[in-house]
């Protein structure tokens, strides 16, 4: 590249600020990831990702940067036994009373724990020449100079109390859910973002078993969940490295799933079909039952700003935390790093204002599904779209439809994986099939089809 700015400054060592380091790499001289944990050597937790231990969803769209941001990546992953597949024909869904139809998809992703994931992606980004990280450190507040509304750089505190400046040209705040960049703004005389908040209170209860070949119907995994409102349970089930299965069970508006064995067994009973608690009631358990709870999903407008600082923008949970059991999050900090590289190449200038365009596109889809999913339920509060009881009316029936019926059960997954927005889904063409198009008797087959009868589709 014929320009190269100087220091960045990615504050927060999750995977959305791995990425993003990744992604300024190709145009700063030297990028600091400031992050308050000290980090593990390899796969350990850390306290700042206590979500980890928990089944984690990578969609294809997320798949498919990481791969071209890390060469070779994927096919250690798989050296370590993360299973390749596809998330259609080898991941099963069951939803709103209906198994989605196995096919091959084209919709390429990889089966893999997220310490697995996040250690092999913190391995690339410390192996590169222009990155360095401050573990144990924390960002006080970012440097402000008001002559020219900018941001300069960051103060930041180490655990023995020892405060620095670090000068840089662009600060990015990759801190998460509880960034503190509104009340930063606020107190450098801008107005923060407006934000916007939806009390989903989820549960998350998980335990890893010893995984054999043909379980969960010769699968990879799957999402089981019952129908709501009725229904507020459901399970992730996620194959990984070392022959395990990670199985986490889901509660929603407050219906939290329990920590010990006996009414964790029971909560997996409780499901609108047997496949899960089959699967943890003949397989050997590796772990102990460990539990995480999220009260509340949020997103802050930042694209809404009529000013905004030079030099700093957010990214990441920072700017929209999603209700988990959708597995969105990785995929959207993958794209929004995208973004972020893709508006530096027109320069610092005005790069706030082109990122947050940008990354409010990529939010609003996923942002749109998640919230239409989670005001099914009467228990979360919030204003409802118009028309949404319409809208799901339909997608009932997309449901049912896309147990048997391939081109809409395509459709379906192009939106999930982020590459369609939910609008496509009243397409023309989809509309005609889902209206003409019979609906199932039954539930439908957790089994894949006779092979060839509906691979048809190409690898995205």
């Amino acid at each position: 590249m014929s320009q190269r700015y100087s220091t960045a400054i990615v504050l927060g060592a999750s995977i959305s600020g791995l990425l993003t380091a990744r992604a300024l790499s190709q145009y700063f001289k030297q990028i600091v990831v400031v992050e308050k944990d000290r980090l593990p050597v390899g796969e350990g937790m850390r306290k700042g990702a206590a979500q980890a231990a928990h089944a984690h969803g990578l969609l294809a769209s997320g798949y498919r940067i990481m791969d071209q941001y890390f060469p070779g990546m994927m096919d250690e992953l798989h050296a370590l036994g993360a299973p390749r597949c596809d998330t259609v024909k080898d991941f099963l869904w069951f939803q709103h009373g209906h198994w989605k139809l196995r096919h091959k998809s084209g919709f390429y992703g990889i089966c893999v724990s997220r310490l697995c994931l996040e250690a092999a992606i913190r391995r690339r980004v410390k192996a590169l020449s222009n990155v360095t990280f401050l573990e144990g450190t924390a960002g006080v507040k970012p440097l402000f100079e008001s002559m020219h509304n900018s941001v300069t750089g960051l103060m930041v505190q180490d655990v023995d109390g020892s405060v620095q400046n670090i000068d840089a040209q662009l600060v990015v705040d990759a801190s998460g859910r509880r960034s503190k960049s509104s009340k930063w703004l606020a107190e450098f005389g801008f107005e923060p973002p407006k934000e916007i908040s939806l009390q989903v209170d989820v549960g998350y209860a998980t335990r890893v078993f010893k995984r054999k070949p043909g379980d969960f119907f010769d699968s990879f995994g799957g999402i089981i969940s019952g129908t709501p409102p009725k229904s507020r349970r459901a399970a992730a089930v996620l194959a990984a490295e070392g022959d395990r299965w990670i199985v986490t069970m889901v509660g929603t508006a407050g219906d939290r799933p329990p920590a010990n064995e006996k009414d964790w067994i029971e909560f997996a009973a409780s499901l609108p079909v047997s496949a899960v608690y089959d699967l943890v009631t003949s397989n050997q358990p590796l772990s102990d039952i460990v539990s995480y709870y999220i009260p509340s999903t949020q997103r802050r407008f930042y694209e809404q700003m009529k000013s905004m600082p030079v030099g700093y923008v957010a990214i990441g949970d920072a700017i929209c935390s999603f209700n988990p059991i959708y597995g969105q999050g990785m995929s959207v900090a993958a794209a929004e790093a995208k973004a972020l590289e893709e508006s530096l190449a027109y320069g610092l200038d005005r790069l706030p204002s082109r990122f947050y365009q940008r990354a409010s596109k990529i939010v609003n889809n996923p942002w749109t599904i998640a919230t239409g999913e989670d005001f099914r339920f009467p228990q979360i509060k919030g204003q409802r779209p118009l028309g949404y009881r319409m809208t799901n009316k339909y997608m009932e029936r997309v449901h049912a439809v896309a147990s048997t019926e391939p081109t809409v059960c395509r459709s379906f997954f192009d939106v999930l994986n982020l590459f369609a927005s939910p609008a496509s889904l009243m397409s023309p063409g989809n509309l005609w099939r889902v209206f003409m198009s019979p609906l199932p008797k039954g539930e439908g087959s957790p089994l894949r089809p006779a092979a060839g009868r509906i691979d048809r589709h190409q690898a995205v």
